[in-house]
């Protein structure tokens, strides 16, 4: 592959070396597409689940804020199990298996110097190098669960609780558009600046949270790839709590082109399904429903190969130069010994 530079790449720099890597190898692109079939057919009915129940969610905080009498759970309970039972079990193994795969062929392909590789040498690389990887790939995929969980309930908590303000805010205007108050106007205005502070520091706190699920989300992902390539002097893997110590190492320094990477990949993941979530797609199967969700569907797929491609070329980046650094002070010692 082409010769690494000196100094560390950009993200731009990052993608267009991942775009590269996949267009310049018709038989990776191939075998990433195929390995890809699996998550992106699982993917249609999970998001269409999961419009059901963001759909039902809405309607029933909806009914929440406005005070309304009917807030029956029984439609959106069944559903919120459902989709979380399909997340944390065939979506988790499915990505798993997905995500070990591309990132073994892309480190494969990235590093050869054999061009173009052909097809079947890359599935039995692949497959060699994944085969005893599995495991530790899997104990560090569920501490990167429990800890993009463990945010998202914190984003999640932080919403519910402007929310049940924002009721009671409401409340309290309503009270005294009907109520005859002799400083009327005093009040409703302290009601505006209550609801205007409460939205400024939830606001903050959510920017804050996903400000951070971005930078910790570029450690959780050289992790998994960590788990996929590197290895001890025992051949054994790095993984768990290892291999997020050794990606922070990695990284280190490089906070605002961390950010600034998974950023992109968030927004894009969330602006492809906000069409399908807004119109509701799933309301509607036996239509365009899930013609436009497989749509969307199909470009998550892609951002994801670009993503992980993207995160073994960032691996390799930053290997490389830490090997160059480690070189350089090991020469340095001997100059000075001697």
């Amino acid at each position: 592959m082409e010769t690494k530079s000196e100094e560390k790449l950009s993200v731009i720099e990052l993608l267009k070396r991942a775009l590269k890597l996949l267009f310049g190898n018709i038989n990776l692109a191939l075998f990433l597409f195929l390995c890809s079939l699996p998550l992106f057919c699982f993917l249609i009915f999970f998001e269409l689940s999961l419009q059901t129940t963001v759909s039902l969610a809405s309607t029933y905080i909806s009914k929440l804020v406005n005070s309304e009498e009917d807030l029956s759970e029984n439609d959106l309970l069944p559903w919120l199990i459902q989709t979380t039972l399909l997340y944390f079990f065939p979506y988790t193994i499915l990505d798993l298996l997905t995500t070990t795969t591309i990132v073994a062929a892309s480190s494969i392909a990235y590093t050869s110097e054999e061009e173009p590789l052909g097809l079947l040498y890359l599935v039995g690389r692949s497959f060699k190098l994944c085969q005893n990887k599995v495991g530790g790939c899997l104990i560090t995929s569920l501490y990167v669960l429990l800890l993009s969980t463990s945010v998202f309930l914190g984003l999640f908590s932080g919403s519910t609780i402007y929310l049940y303000f924002a009721s009671l805010t409401l409340e309290q205007q309503i009270f005294f558009n009907q109520a005859v108050v002799q400083d009327q106007r005093f009040l409703e205005q302290a009601v505006v600046l209550l609801d205007v502070v409460v939205v400024l520091i939830h606001g903050t706190v959510f920017i804050v949270l996903a400000a951070k699920f971005s930078k910790w989300s570029a450690g959780w992902n050289i992790s998994m790839v960590v788990s996929v390539l590197e290895e001890e002097e025992d051949s054994k893997g790095i993984y768990g709590s290892s291999a997020l110590s050794l990606s922070a190492w990695y990284l280190r320094g490089q906070e605002k082109r961390d950010f600034w990477m998974m950023l992109v990949f968030l927004v894009g993941a969330l602006v492809t399904r906000m069409p399908c979530l807004y119109y509701k797609c799933s309301e509607s199967l036996s239509g365009n429903g899930v013609l436009y969700t497989a749509l969307y569907v199909s470009l998550i797929c892609v951002g994801n190969v670009v993503k992980w491609v993207s995160c073994v070329v960032w691996y390799h980046d930053c290997n490389t130069r830490v090997l160059r650094k480690k070189g350089d002070v090991e020469i340095g010692s001997k100059a000075f010994a001697t």
